[in-house]
């Protein structure tokens, strides 16, 4: 018998392998600005964006996804909480502005997540704050579901994002947030 991880495990190491190659839907030139092209700077401040995942591997994988990505001309600058509890202080601390959360539900409780988007929501300093859902149990939090009990930007299954999908995520978040 052959030793096999834990399922868990082995879906999170597959969603890793499998999304962060280029696929063939994948248009790669559209995911970074081409540093070739005269005259290309990056205008204004990067956009911050605040990873909420209690998994390392996911941090990861997000990063390498989205190394050397800009949009609308601005780069991207990751940072990074481990929990929900993290999350709470580091956005309650005001250190830097925040473009967008990306956030996971199921973390040190099987709510965590959504937990601290009621939270947020309720405080008026972070209340308008773009959030986008980023979950592995899309199964048991549905996008209709999540959607129609909290005020978010948008819903990206764990299992099926892909570079390109991200990245479009992203963008569609950030140029909404900057036109309201």
């Amino acid at each position: 018998m052959i030793n096999q991880p834990p399922q868990e495990a082995t879906g999170l190491a597959q969603w890793i392998l499998l999304r962060l190659k280029p696929f063939v839907d994948d248009d790669a030139a559209s995911l970074f600005a081409d540093e070739a092209e005269e005259g290309a700077v990056t205008a204004g401040r990067p956009w911050s964006i605040l990873i909420v995942d209690d998994d390392s591997e996911v941090h990861a994988a997000i990063g390498l996804a989205l190394s050397g990505a800009e949009i609308d001309g601005r780069r991207l600058r990751l940072s990074h909480c481990h929990s929900a509890s993290e999350a709470r202080t580091r956005l309650a601390g005001d250190e830097e502005d925040i473009d967008l959360v990306l956030l996971d539900v199921v973390m040190e409780s099987a709510e965590a997540g959504l937990d601290l988007l009621e939270s947020l929501r309720a405080e008026p300093e972070t209340r308008s704050l773009p959030v986008l859902i980023h979950t592995g149990q899309a199964g048991r939090f549905s996008e209709n579901m999540v959607r129609a009990r909290y005020d978010i930007s948008g819903y990206l299954p764990k299992s099926s994002v892909t570079q390109q999908g991200l990245l479009s995520a992203l963008r569609a978040v950030l140029q909404e947030g900057r036109a309201a």
